[in-house]
């Protein structure tokens, strides 16, 4: 009964929220004659624990111009859509993992779904792009899965020794809060993970991190962006001199 009723206010709190917003609050529209960006901002209209960042997915691929992308859990496609906007832009291939049947979220040709966990997959992946004739260096590598600081922890061990030498690595969830708020104020209620991706990420770089704010660093040879808003959004780029 008490959790009914704890389900039951938070429905109310988050309609009201929302409601408020959307009346108070209108959403900017922000021009562009990029059809592709054009798309993506339309895609992020629909509120989602992403969508807040569909376009900077967009972009930051865009910047990467990779010849490989290598996402990590897919569900309903959201960011790749993103990712396969940008690919068809620059020619990139993508490979998307994840324990569920994913493969008819997107139609993009040069891309490719693996159907199985993205811990037991690393031990194939050299052979697996063997046979696709693609070459096991990845250039954007995006991991957005169980959010446990134990998966993330491997998903780094077994990943990052595939990384090229100038790749970029994006982490969704680094700030996952109950509620989390996005850009336009609007609500959504998640999860505690326990700082899962965040804390994964320190245990990497060994340092500690405010994920609660906004932040721009360099360490160990990388870059560090991150974002705070919604569930937090956190940019790794290698920093590569030769």
């Amino acid at each position: 009964m008490a959790e009914n009723k704890r389900s039951w206010w938070k429905r109310k709190k988050k309609k009201i929220n929302n409601a408020f917003v959307d009346k108070f609050r209108p959403r900017i529209s922000v021009h562009t004659d990029s059809a592709e960006m054009a798309e993506i901002m339309e895609r992020a209209r629909k509120r989602t624990d992403i969508s807040d960042y569909l376009p900077d997915l967009f972009i930051e691929t865009l910047s990467v111009a990779p010849k490989f992308i290598v996402e990590l859990g897919v569900r309903d496609g959201e960011s790749l859509f993103a990712f396969e906007r940008a690919a068809r832009l620059c020619g990139s291939t993508i490979a998307s993992v994840d324990i569920e049947d994913c493969s008819s979220v997107c139609s993009y040709g040069k891309w490719h779904f693996v159907q199985k966990s993205d811990i037991e997959f690393p031990a194939e992946f050299s052979e697996w792009c063997r046979t696709k004739n693609i070459g096991p260096a990845i250039d954007l590598l995006f991991i957005d899965t169980s959010h446990l600081y134990e998966h993330t922890v491997e998903e780094i061990r077994l990943w990052f020794p595939f990384l090229s030498g100038s790749a970029t690595v994006i982490f969704h969830d680094t700030n996952l809060q109950d509620p989390f708020f996005r850009k336009d104020g609007s609500m959504e209620f998640s999860w505690d993970n326990q700082r899962g991706v965040i804390r994964a990420v320190e245990e990497y770089f060994r340092v500690s991190f405010n994920e609660k704010t906004d932040f721009t660093t360099i360490i160990g040879g990388w870059i560090i962006r991150h974002q705070a808003h919604c569930n937090g959004l956190t940019v790794l780029k290698k920093l590569d001199f030769k």
